[in-house]
């Protein structure tokens, strides 16, 4: 037993199940039961902790990295939103056809009462050939009544059947587009996986999250009046962003806040081309094309650097920028030819850690339908450019 200063204690127990036979779930049950009646979970009249939950997250670790990554922000996120979380691990090193089964309890005092509340997390180590049986013992160890999260963190592959299996009691599944490696291949599945047959579940993406404040500051150039007129006349839109070389990729955002753009204002797909440092995409709007363009430069940070518009008509031009300037902040700058002295703010723009950004996946209510469409606009831009160019190359 771990205890910390913050009043929280751990336990993990030795693994209750085995691979000579199917995931004794019982004996599972059994255990988690022990570690609320542990000595230091009973409170000073001898009464054990007791759990809570609000839902069930199943989590999906393809190695040891990824489960270190699931573990670390599972941690921070104990206190923000309690659940029973199961955690799907591969685990090579175990014998042919094994799964393994460890139990934790979360606890923490519960005001001046004396007692205390824990939340589980269960571990499922599988041996690559039993991965096909994790979804029945998964199942099991549900919580009825109780909604399914799918946390998927990596790039996950629409045609394992683990991943099918998965989502069939999901209601919801989370990922994360920065960390794709084939990125426009992975984003035209995701927009058709939740059509598949048997599966009823809406999409989280935490790159699209991350996206939030940076959509906000934009959507403020309409609500101006003044500005809403120039803002018509739109013909080019700058997407910088920056990656800073730790194996994630920033390009989802970039197409995400392109076909953000084309969704809200009624753009169509018309061009789509592949650059050594981006992407080009050109939309129709109206009568004239909209020439998007998504820059990827280098750098210490991650995420968006710049968005900016050009504006212009016979009567007016401008143009109306979005900029991080470090530090959660953002320089916003609208210069135009009917106003005498450009417009400059700084604002707050805030960056979230992946813990609250999943905290947030899993306070949502219903499906973003506002990321859907996006997604599918992407999607609209990808499939022009295969039907002009063929196949994608390998690594798209």
């Amino acid at each position: 037993m771990i205890n910390d200063s913050g009043g929280v204690s751990s336990a993990m127990s030795a693994p209750p199940s085995s691979a000579a036979h199917e995931v004794d779930v019982a004996r599972i049950e059994r255990e988690l039961v022990a570690l609320l009646h542990a000595p230091e979970n009973l409170s000073p009249n001898g009464i054990p902790a007791s759990r809570t939950a609000v839902l069930n997250l199943v989590a999906y670790a393809g190695d040891r990295g990824a489960m270190e990554r699931v573990n670390h922000t599972l941690a921070a996120l104990v206190d923000h939103h309690p659940s029973r979380t199961i955690v799907a691990m591969v685990e090579n090193a175990l014998p042919v056809n094994t799964i393994e089964a460890w139990v934790q309890a979360h606890c923490k005092a519960l005001g001046t009462t004396g007692m205390r509340i824990c939340v589980e997390q269960i571990v499922l180590e599988a041996q690559p050939e039993a991965l096909r049986r994790l979804p029945n013992a998964i199942l099991a160890l549900l919580v009825a009544d109780l909604p399914v999260v799918l946390w998927w963190p990596g790039e996950p592959s629409p045609r394992d059947p683990l991943l099918y299996d998965l989502l069939k009691p999901a209601f919801r599944m989370v990922v994360d587009t920065a960390d794709f490696t084939h990125l426009e291949r992975s984003l035209s599945s995701l927009a058709t996986l939740g059509r598949r047959p048997g599966l009823a579940f809406d999409m989280v993406d935490l790159s699209w999250e991350r996206l939030t404040p940076w959509r906000e500051m934009i959507a403020q150039f309409w609500d101006v009046a003044a500005w809403r007129a120039g803002l018509r006349s739109v013909h080019g839109v700058e997407i910088d962003i920056i990656e800073n070389g730790d194996g994630r990729s920033s390009r989802s955002q970039g197409l995400l806040l392109a076909g953000w753009l084309a969704s809200r204002l009624g753009w169509r797909a018309r061009a789509f081309e592949r650059l050594t440092d981006g992407y080009r995409l050109v939309a129709r709007r109206g009568r004239t094309d909209v020439e998007i363009r998504v820059t990827v430069s280098r750098g210490s940070t991650f995420g968006m650097r710049r968005v900016m518009f050009a504006t212009g008509n016979r009567r007016q031009s401008g143009s109306f920028l979005v900029e991080s300037i470090g530090h959660e902040s953002a320089r916003i700058e609208v210069e135009t030819t009917r106003d005498a002295e450009p417009f400059r703010r700084i604002s707050r723009l805030e960056e979230f850690s992946e813990a609250e950004l999943l905290a947030a996946a899993l306070d949502t209510l219903r499906g973003e339908v506002v990321f859907e469409d996006a997604l599918e606009a992407v999607v609209e831009f990808l499939t022009i450019s295969d039907e002009r160019s063929g196949p994608r190359r390998p690594g798209d």
